[in-house]
């Protein structure tokens, strides 16, 4: 009776938020995707600022909600967000490194400006959007230094606060940028040195790593190290990624670092030409390409995420198209083997794109205020088995919250850690 009534009292809220136009919370473990134009829209998508909306979507492929994004410009408050409908490397989402974000950017132009990307970021400020678990909306971060006619296509954050942007422009307004939240200017972080066509930006393992697909960047790169505020920063393409001259040229989009010595990245490429999600290794400091996995799609892929399911690696992806007349897919893949097959799970409608693809954020606090309370119980005892089964999985995905000895030489988590935790453990605390 009791768990009737909860869940009765569940079910109201979201009709009562669906029925004011407000969006629910999200629900953990489902996936969100980024769409770019409206449900049912009868026109093609152009070079024009195009409304873009949060779609979130079960494992199954049940479409749980849609939220509208910011559409119309304005100079304080939450600015507009809409992307180019016609510019296939935007529309990227990431989620925070403390997974209480979703992170996405746009351009502060009405819907409906035509050649958006061309406009100088001085008018039409470059945004970032910050989506918190209860879908609240923050797009006050708008900056007119970077990505200056041209895209901006990425950006991370580690908490909410600092962030960090991905794009593309001429001379020192391009690259891997930093701003915090609600600021008005950035800071470019490998201003003047290369490269400056960047497409994802995203943090592993409290470092900063950028994907492109331009001049000598053929991959995944890391920006400095740890994560950087200032200029100057050297920008080194992971060791074993290919540099020119290559045929066919890579095209890498999305990245995932399922553990420290496996990477998964996204190729927009034909099938032929080695289009899908690429699974590399990492064996003596060298990362090389084990297999791409493209068995069951037609296309490539541009975005994903993932998660390590049981030790195996179950990936969620968009595929990429010419073209959004036509739609796209979010489809699926547990990496088992080269042999691999994806599935597919929902369809975008016509004249629409998925493009950016996360997990939904959740409302947990960053951290407990007693170390040790991994899994935040507050039942007494409230350090028991369970903090130590949450800590091995946390471990075990490279959470920051796992490095509990603060160490900031790589291999940040080791063994080092579960000593620390262990004496944390038996130390206790007075209260959660």
């Amino acid at each position: 009776m009791k768990k009737s009534v909860i869940l009765g009292a569940a079910l109201s809220a979201f009709a009562i938020a669906s029925a004011s136009g407000q969006p629910a919370a999200f629900t953990a473990g489902n996936i969100v995707v980024r769409q770019i134009g409206v449900d049912g829209g009868g026109t093609a998508l152009n070079n024009a600022a195009t409304r873009t909306f949060l779609k979130e979507i079960t494992t199954g492929g049940t479409v749980v909600q849609t939220i509208d994004l910011p559409f119309m410009a304005a100079t304080s408050g939450n600015r507009a967000i809409n992307t180019s409908g016609s510019a296939t490397s935007e529309g990227a989402l990431t989620l925070s490194a403390d997974g209480r974000y979703l992170v996405c950017v746009g351009y502060n132009a009405d819907a409906g400006t035509t050649a958006v990307v061309s406009t100088t970021a001085a008018t039409v400020n470059r945004v970032v959007g910050l989506i918190d678990c209860n879908a609240v909306i923050d797009t006050t971060t708008a900056f007119g230094d970077g990505y200056d006619a041209n895209n901006i296509r990425s950006a991370t954050s580690s908490d909410g606060t600092d962030i960090w942007t991905a794009g593309n422009a001429t001379g020192s307004g391009g690259g891997a940028r930093y701003v915090v939240r609600g600021g008005t200017t950035t800071v470019a972080l490998n201003a003047p040195t290369l490269p400056v066509n960047l497409r994802y930006i995203n943090i592993d393992n409290g470092n900063l790593f950028v994907s492109s697909a331009s001049g000598n960047f053929l991959g995944v790169s890391q920006v400095g190290t740890g994560l950087p505020t200032t200029s100057g920063q050297t920008v080194t393409l992971l060791p074993g990624f290919p540099v020119p001259p290559v045929t066919p040229t890579p095209s890498s989009y999305d990245f995932w670092f399922a553990d420290a010595n496996t990477l998964y990245v996204a190729d927009d490429r034909s099938i032929a030409n080695g289009g899908g999600i690429q699974k590399w290794t990492l064996s003596a400091g060298t990362w090389s390409l084990a297999y791409t996995l493209n068995t069951g799609i037609t296309v490539g892929v541009r975005a994903f995420c993932g998660m390590v399911v049981a030790g195996t690696p179950v990936l969620y992806a968009t595929t990429a198209t010419a073209n959004a007349t036509n739609g796209n897919a979010l489809v699926t893949v547990t990496d088992t083997g080269a042999a691999s097959a994806f599935s597919t799970i929902a369809t975008s409608g016509p004249n629409t794109w998925w493009m950016g693809v996360d997990f939904a954020p959740t409302c947990g606090a960053t951290g407990p205020t007693c170390y040790p309370n991994c899994d935040l119980s507050t039942i007494v005892p409230f350090l028991n088995v369970n903090d130590f089964t949450c800590f091995l999985n946390k471990f075990a995905a490279n959470d920051t919250y796992a490095n509990c000895d603060g160490s900031t030489t790589p291999p940040v988590l080791n063994v080092n850690d579960f000593t620390c935790f262990l004496n944390k453990f038996a130390a206790g605390c007075s209260a959660p």
